[in-house]
């Protein structure tokens, strides 16, 4: 994906409903996790699906293994293989990041107030700063 991927006439609008949606769903490996959620982002903000091999598993484990059948160890390199890579600092509403959390990689998308990740016990903020990549959403 790339400059010939655009963002969608109301991709804030629909952005916003993502985050909606996520804000009241229980935290599910494959369902309402933080792939789950940035790559509803990601669809809501360009109309194309990112990545859809990567949606289908029930649980942490799965997880684990259907992304190294893919040849991806972290959700950063998974989002690296189709976006291109951005100063933290010139990161963009809209566009996905990955943070630490827990000593764990996780994954979300960044908004007016922050990087918003779906977790398990809810939808949580963490500050700009804590971007450890950023990836741009076209």
């Amino acid at each position: 994906m790339g400059p010939d991927v655009t963002r969608h006439l109301e991709w804030e609008k629909r952005l916003n409903g993502v985050l909606e949606t996520y804000r009241d769903l229980p935290g599910d490996w494959g369902v309402s996790d933080c792939w789950i959620m940035a790559t509803d982002a990601y669809l809501a903000v360009t109309g194309e699906t990112l990545l859809p091999e990567l949606r289908q598993y029930r649980s942490e484990k799965a997880g684990y293994r259907l992304f190294a059948k893919h040849g991806f160890t972290t959700v950063g390199q998974a989002l690296a293989s189709e976006l291109e890579a951005v100063n933290r600092l010139k990161a963009k509403r809209g566009d996905l990041c990955t943070i630490e959390r827990d000593s764990v990689e996780a994954c979300g998308v960044i908004m007016a107030r922050g990087v918003a990740v779906k977790s398990l016990t809810g939808l949580d903020f963490y500050p700009l700063t804590e971007i450890k990549q950023a990836f741009r959403v076209y």
